[in-house]
């Protein structure tokens, strides 16, 4: 997209070729500080629930450092075994929140935006060092808003922690005057407790800012109409192309035409302007189907190919037309064409009949019974 064109010029919304293509070249939404508040939550919980268990665990590994036989402490060979028998115990009781934390962290940024793999993010970008784009950007409405995001943060974090530490301070303070593993436990409670709110309201005020990244993202990405229509040329090409295009597709359709002629069962003309090649195949066909039709040259072509491979060619100038102007190339015929259609075929079924008894042609009938219903008629 061109850089020449102003905010306000971008007046449409983007297209999905484009939406496509900057997610291509990684530009997706992506809301970081919602992955942050999930770990902050995810920790918070798990040490809500399991907190008590967690801190046994650490208790006795400090304990197990701590209560090292003296010999192990004079024998360095023999003080790095033990002190690497301390540091994989710790590591077996850290390491599993550690992992959880981690897919927290991955799977929140994921549910923003998606999967996106990219290398595009990773070229160098000199722009971003240049000083006079960075002093313009940090003084430019996204800042802006990150300025205003923060405060916003900061303000309802602030006043949650102040209300929850003005609760509870009466407990905090009786605590002091509990006996040492129960004053551990109460104020690992209260703290726990202290941090679940606390992580459970930047979590709360991190989720309203999705709708604004959303938006955001969208806004950045919306286009001029003159970029919409360089991108249906680049889709479509241009008209000279599409006209090229449309000629081939015209000759290959007349050449499987063509071939279809020597297969059908008769060919109906006007006599000399219009043809039409209609086959009937009981045991695959519901209905008559029309293989080939044209005016003109391609009139004359059909005629042709279908004397050469002795198809019968019936003149019925009324139905020719009907069939030209209300049937496509490759569909069945419409029912109001059913009985006449059946008319010429049982009379071209008469006309074969005849020549393989040895017996003069019958003679085409002088009455209308080749010709179209009134609402078929052209």
């Amino acid at each position: 997209m061109s850089d020449s064109y102003t905010a306000a010029d971008r007046t449409e919304q983007a297209t999905p070729r484009r939406l496509q293509k900057a997610r291509e070249e990684g530009q997706v939404v992506r809301a970081h500080a919602v992955a942050g508040a999930a770990v902050l939550l995810a920790g918070a919980f798990v040490l809500l629930i399991g907190g008590g268990k967690l801190i046994a665990m650490l208790e006795t590994c400090l304990r197990s450092g701590l209560s090292l036989a003296p010999e192990p402490m004079r024998d360095p060979d023999r003080l790095l075994d033990a002190a690497g028998g301390v540091l994989r115990f710790g590591f077996a009781v850290v390491t599993p929140f550690l992992l959880l934390m981690m897919a927290v962290a991955f799977v929140a940024d994921l549910v923003i935006g998606g999967w996106m793999f990219s290398l595009k993010p990773l070229t160098p970008d000199f722009s971003r060092i240049d000083p006079m784009k960075g002093f313009g950007r940090l003084f430019s409405g996204p800042s802006l808003a990150e300025i205003v995001k923060a405060l916003v943060k900061t303000a309802v974090v602030g006043a949650v922690a102040y209300w929850l530490v003005r609760n509870r301070l009466p407990s905090f303070v009786h605590v002091a005057a509990e006996s040492w593993p129960f004053a551990a436990h109460q104020v690992a409670g209260l703290a726990a407790n202290v941090f679940m709110v606390l992580a459970a309201s930047l979590a709360a005020v991190t989720a309203l800012e999705v709708p604004y990244q959303l938006w955001d993202h969208r806004k950045r990405l919306m286009m001029t109409r003159q970029e919409i229509r360089d991108e249906q040329r680049e889709t479509d090409g241009s008209p000279q192309t599409r006209r090229r295009i449309r000629g081939l597709r015209i000759k290959l359709a007349r050449a499987r035409m063509m071939t279809e002629v020597p297969r059908a069962d008769v060919v109906v003309t006007n006599p000399e302007h219009y043809s039409a090649a209609l086959k009937y195949d009981a045991a695959r066909m519901l209905a008559p189907r029309l293989v080939a039709k044209g005016t003109g040259l391609i009139a004359l072509r059909i005629r042709q190919i279908a004397a050469e491979n002795g198809v019968p060619v019936i003149e019925a100038p009324p139905l020719t037309r009907a069939i030209y102007k209300y049937v496509e190339l490759g569909d069945e015929i419409p029912t109001g064409l059913y009985g006449v259609v059946a008319e010429v075929l049982a009379y071209v079924y008469g006309l074969r009949a005849a020549r393989d008894a040895g017996r003069p042609a019958p003679v085409p009938p002088e009455d209308r019974r080749f010709e179209p219903p009134p609402e078929y008629e052209t």
